[in-house]
């Protein structure tokens, strides 16, 4: 099987060259070859990576062992639309694959309650009108840092990753000097929701 990694970009402060080695060994483990597995740097709207900045995020030992490569949200593959109305538009390298896992980390987030989860799906490896649409809703009410269960922006991007199918989350809280303190791991919406229980 093919497998999709979908982390953050460098305006994000995850420690993708930290959580990658142990994942990748546990993938190689279970009989997944090197060639299979893809990293793909979620950009949403954000710049494209230089080389270098891409070894520097997962390090020079995973950037030497497996596919990187950045979202193109002008390659994207459409899977559907949500019950809000927003097209599921996901990049053709994660829609194709046959198994994506996100990486990320979890902090509160002004308008989509908290970061990490199905955000790396979407906006992160969605093309621009899918962003927009997800997006305009940050101006109701119910779009505010900690909330998730009345939040319909973060149910509309998690019903967004439930239609392009998310395998497999690993989340991590960072403390105020970056480290890692806490891991979650597992389904994209239960390992989410204890991550930010611990937050």
């Amino acid at each position: 099987e093919t497998v999709c990694i979908i982390t953050s970009d460098i305006t994000r402060p995850c420690p993708s060259h930290l959580i990658l080695p142990p994942l990748i060994a546990q993938l190689e483990q279970a009989g997944i070859q090197p060639d299979d597995i893809t990293v793909v740097f979620a950009l949403g709207i954000h710049r494209r990576h230089t080389e270098e900045e891409q070894k520097q995020l997962v390090g020079p030992a995973v950037y030497s062992h497996v596919h990187t490569i950045d979202s193109d949200p002008e390659d994207t593959v459409f899977l559907g639309t949500t019950r809000l109305g927003t097209p599921v538009n996901i990049t053709a390298a994660v829609a194709q694959a046959d198994r994506r896992i996100c990486v990320g980390n979890i902090e509160y987030h002004y308008f989509a309650g908290y970061s990490g989860g199905a955000k790396a799906l979407m906006p992160g490896v969605s093309d621009r009108e899918a962003i927009q649409a997800n997006h305009s809703r940050m101006i109701e009410a119910t779009s505010r840092a900690g909330a998730i269960t009345d939040n319909r922006l973060r149910l509309d991007l998690e019903e967004a990753a439930d239609l392009c199918g998310c395998d497999f989350i690993v989340n991590v809280i960072l403390n105020e000097n970056k480290k890692i303190i806490r891991a979650v791991a597992g389904d994209h919406r239960a390992a989410h929701r204890a991550g930010c229980a611990f937050l």
